[in-house]
C-alpha cells in the first residue's frame, strides 16, 4: 500500500482516520485487517486463562442457584403441610353440580392456602374431576371448610378430595 492509501483508511465502526502503519484503530481499538492475532494488551498485562473466565462464571451461578434456593427456604418454610378431607357432599338444588364441602387443615406453623380438586369416577367408568379451587386462607395448626361445586361430578361415584 502506498502512503495515500494509508491516511485515507478509516475505522469502520468510529470512522477514525487510520495511523500509518497502525493495524488497531486507536478509538475504539478495532482491527482494519480482519481479527486481531494477538489480543489488544497496552500495558502487557497477563491474560486470564479460558478456564479462569468459566470457573468464575461456573461459581456465580452456583451461587446465584443457592441464593434463590435459601430465599425460598426463608420465604415457604413452616407453611406445609396441608391436608384435605371430603366432608359431605350433596347435589345443589337444580341437580346441575354436586356440590363438596371440603375441610383443609394445615399443620404448618404459618398461614397458607392449598390447591383442591374433587374426583370421581363416572357411570362409564371414566376418572373426571372438578377444576381446581383455592382454598381461603388456613391458619397455623387451624382447619377451615368451603363448598366446592362441579357439573362435572353429577352422576359419579367414589368421590374423594385431593389437596396440596
Amino acid at each position: 500500500m502506498d502512503e495515500s492509501t494509508q491516511h485515507a483508511r478509516r475505522c469502520p465502526r468510529c470512522d477514525t482516520p487510520a495511523q500509518p502503519g497502525g493495524t488497531v484503530c486507536e478509538r475504539c481499538e478495532l482491527p482494519f485487517e480482519g481479527p486481531a492475532k494477538v489480543r489488544y494488551n497496552p500495558a502487557g498485562l497477563a491474560l486470564p486463562s479460558p478456564v479462569q473466565g468459566h470457573a468464575t462464571v461456573l461459581a456465580a451461578v452456583a451461587a446465584a442457584v443457592l441464593l434463590l434456593g435459601f430465599g425460598a427456604w426463608l420465604a415457604l418454610r413452616g407453611v406445609c403441610p396441608l391436608h384435605g378431607q371430603l366432608v359431605d357432599q350433596h347435589l345443589s338444588a337444580d341437580h346441575s353440580a354436586l356440590v363438596t364441602r371440603i375441610r383443609v387443615t394445615n399443620e404448618g406453623s404459618r398461614k397458607g392456602r392449598s390447591r383442591c380438586r374433587v374426583t370421581g369416577v363416572a357411570p362409564n367408568g371414566q376418572l373426571v374431576a372438578s377444576d381446581v379451587a383455592l382454598s381461603p386462607t388456613v391458619g397455623a395448626r387451624a382447619s377451615v371448610e368451603f363448598d366446592v361445586a362441579a357439573a362435572t361430578l353429577v352422576d359419579s361415584h367414589d368421590v374423594e378430595a385431593r389437596c396440596s
